[in-house]
């Protein structure tokens, strides 16, 4: 029953992040339902049924709650702002607020690459804005939509300005290890730090790559092993001083109050390495262990399992939506469930390290299979090889190495140690680096509906010997299975056309799903002078969200950065049949880098003109521009200009054309009605001339771009002219991702405006 109450206030935690259910009812009937469970007692089922719709109402309360202090006044102006930072990541800083007195207490996300530890006190110099998700697309999840949930509603952009160590005795402790382990002059102290106090800010971005291709990144993660290495070591320590007591011996009472006295430790480590969601999940599991063996009684792992997620919820209830918690669980249950039943046939090896050796072989495969889905749902990829390098890693880095960090650490005078640890993990990351093979990616992104199946199959595989869950298995799980991949195969070989106006920010990016499997991604977003890679960030997981690794054709309109710069990842990553551009650019770096990848790739590259494109039975895919002898001015009127026609249906993607190429569009004669108007470059002043528009006539207008991004985009002008002819307009900016699907003979659409 309790642990059925805990995935009870799972979903009312899901309900409230996905549907923001409004707090005030969602309290009073929360309230309700505890006041009346202790009526309803002598009805068992009634009580029980009460019960766990009062958890559900408990866990989105918890979220709501986080909601209900978010607001603050917000002048729009510079201002100087203190706080003490509470989160550090490589990108992003959480800090609490002290001043000024308007926002004390507010807890406000910091984007910066600043070196800053958690329990420093900063001063920052600029504005504060409410924090709004970004990159609305169905199938990923933005952090600044986490962090809404976390109840971190702001964000300040700015520049440092000082910062000062605070008095945190927990920071002090994590300071002195750092400079421990820095000051040894110790090989890979940046892993060094990662592996005992959490801090993986000194990675460089290759070594969390290798490891993530090896299926080794857990490794570098603060996580339940680390913990149960320190507790096992002070948990051995202690048996042995109690030993030397007769009374203690003789009794049997060693193994008791070993247990007792080792129960700080594990707290402590937990507080120094961060307080990350597997090492709060294990020291909650040891506690109860450890207490088990004081009060010799027998856990259940169940229970201890459920206990731990509670606990964890109620603090960070936003935690249920992250990959951390979600691996760290699945992993353990999958362990526990897949070696409770092989445990007869292990138990039959007689030899000791035989059987060792085959229990750490199976202990690794079961985690494997168990975060399968979540793992392809989150990094899109997956290495079968991963068993091979955990069984190399996880001995030398994971015992090894952290071993000897942790005894190294804690004095001045473990350098020795420390040196070894990074010999160790110097010598662990070349044999990474030598089997780095086997790596798939990107694959495809499955569904929630997809991943219930997989584990709805797999679990029915262990208990098939069951009769009941064989019958399960054949007449429900099995006809499920069939039924996904005939509606997967449906949605792959559709019959109509769908075009997805991605949501990338200030620039453009489209996919367009034609009849007959048919692939076309058109330009990729992206932000000049910016590090971020759109395709890898954007692009790509909506691509694999849509079950695409194939395209048929990837066509940049022009060699703009907001256009192009997502570009080049895709060639380089995914199956792509034909490049396409308007002309060759040799000034422009980064479309040179994408046809070098196209190149590299064996991608062939072809010029289109006016005339050239797709004809694919009832779909055609136009250019109506540029013409064979154009010149231009500038590489907006560069722009391929593209007319897509299913039936009866038209859609205008004119990209980034200004007036001038409106005017020879329209003057020219070439067909330009559609029922559908990408609206030309951002819906800039610039473009959208009102000949233009009247010429296309479309039913809808769609607005890719970022309002605030580039000054004047979108022009109010030009959506006046659109108003004035009472055409609609769906932006990307405050809708999120935009989808328009057309039979041949209608159209609709879709708006993507959630997380």
């Amino acid at each position: 029953m309790f642990v059925a109450a805990v995935l009870a206030f799972c979903c009312g935690i899901a309900l409230q992040a996905f549907w923001r259910l409004p707090a005030a009812p969602l309290v009073f009937a929360t309230l309700g339902a505890v006041v009346a469970i202790p009526f309803l007692f002598r009805w068992g089922k009634s009580c029980a049924l009460l019960t766990l719709a009062a958890f559900l109402l408990c866990g989105a309360a918890r979220l709501a709650f986080l909601e209900m202090g978010q607001a603050a006044p917000d002048d729009g102006r510079e201002a100087l702002y203190e706080g003490i930072v509470v989160e550090s990541s490589p990108r992003v800083k959480v800090l609490s607020l002290s001043g000024p007195a308007a926002w004390k207490g507010m807890r406000v996300a910091f984007p910066s690459a600043a070196d800053l530890d958690v329990s420093q006190t900063v001063r920052v110099f600029g504005k504060i804005r409410p924090l709004v998700p970004a990159f609305r697309n169905p199938g990923s999840i933005s952090w600044k939509w986490l962090r809404k949930l976390e109840g971190v509603g702001y964000e300040i952009k700015g520049k440092v300005l000082s910062a000062t160590q605070g008095n945190d005795p927990v920071a002090y402790v994590r300071r002195y290890f750092k400079q421990n382990i820095e000051r040894a002059g110790a090989p890979r102290a940046d892993i060094l730090k990662a592996l005992t106090i959490g801090d993986r800010t000194a990675i460089p971005q290759g070594t969390n790559d290798l490891f993530l291709h090896t299926g080794t990144s857990h490794v570098l993660a603060v996580s339940g092993f680390n913990v149960g290495v320190i507790s096992g070591f002070f948990f051995l320590l202690a048996r042995a001083a109690f030993r030397r007591v007769r009374r203690f011996r003789l009794g049997g009472q060693d193994r008791r109050y070993a247990a007792l006295v080792t129960i700080p430790f594990p707290f402590v480590f937990m507080l120094v390495a961060g307080a990350g969601v597997s090492v709060i999940r294990a020291t909650i599991m040891i506690t109860v262990f450890m207490l088990a063996l004081f009060l010799q009684r027998k856990t259940h792992f169940y229970n201890t399992l459920a206990l731990a997620a509670l606990a964890i919820l109620l603090v960070y209830p936003h935690s249920l939506l992250t990959p951390s918690f979600q691996l760290t669980f699945m992993s353990l249950l999958f362990i526990v469930i897949c070696m409770g039943r092989l445990s007869p046939v292990l138990a039959k090896i007689k030899s000791r390290i035989l059987r060792w050796s085959s229990s750490t072989v199976l202990t690794t495969a079961a985690a494997t299979l168990g975060t399968a889905p979540i793992v392809l749902y989150y990094f899109y990829g997956i290495n079968p090889l991963s068993l091979l390098h955990n069984l190399i890693t996880v001995p030398l880095m994971g015992v090894c190495a952290t071993t000897l960090g942790l005894v190294g650490m804690l004095h001045p005078w473990g350098r020795p140690l420390l040196v070894l640890a990074g010999y160790v993990t110097q010598a662990n990351v070349a044999l990474l680096h030598a089997l780095d093979v086997g790596y798939l990616y990107p694959l495809i992104r499955p569904g929630f509906s997809e991943i219930a199946l997989y584990y709805g199959l797999v679990t029915a595989l262990l208990y098939v010997d069951r009769k009941p869950v064989a019958a399960l298995l054949f007449c429900v799980v099995m006809p499920l299975c069939a039924l996904q991949v005939c509606a997967d195969y449906r949605i792959r070989f559709n019959t109509g056309l769908c075009i997805h106006f991605i949501d990338v920010g200030a620039g453009d990016a489209a996919l367009i799903e034609a009849p007959g499997g048919l692939r076309i991604l058109i330009d990729g977003g992206g932000f000049p002078g910016s590090d971020f890679d759109m395709g890898k960030q954007v692009i790509a997981p909506f691509l694999l969200y849509r079950k695409v690794r194939t395209l048929d054709y990837v066509i940049n309109t022009h060699p703009h950065a907001d256009h192009i710069g997502g570009l080049r990842y895709i060639m380089q990553h995914f199956r792509v049949s034909h490049l396409v551009t308007s002309g060759f650019f040799p000034q422009e770096r980064a479309f040179l880098a994408l046809v070098d990848a196209a190149r590299i790739r064996g991608v062939p590259h072809l010029i289109w003109k006016q005339g050239d494109g797709i004809d694919s039975g009832n779909f055609r895919m136009t250019a109506l521009y540029p013409a064979r002898d154009s010149r231009w001015d500038n590489l907006n009127d560069a722009s391929l200009v593209f007319r897509v026609r299913l039936g009866e249906t038209t859609f205008l993607l004119p990209a980034d054309i200004t007036t001038g190429v409106e005017e020879h569009l329209v003057l020219s004669g070439v067909p330009l009605k559609s029922d559908v108007l990408k609206l030309p470059h951002h819906g800039s002043g610039s473009s959208n001339s009102f000949a233009f528009i009247y010429a296309v006539r479309p039913r809808l207008g769609v607005l890719s771009g970022a309002a605030g991004a580039i000054k004047n985009l979108p022009s109010t002008d030009a959506l006046q002219r659109y108003e004035a002819l009472s055409i609609p307009i769906l932006r990307t900016d405050t809708q999120g991702l935009i989808e328009v699907r057309s039979d041949g003979s209608g159209i609709g659409w879709k708006t993507y405006g959630g997380r």
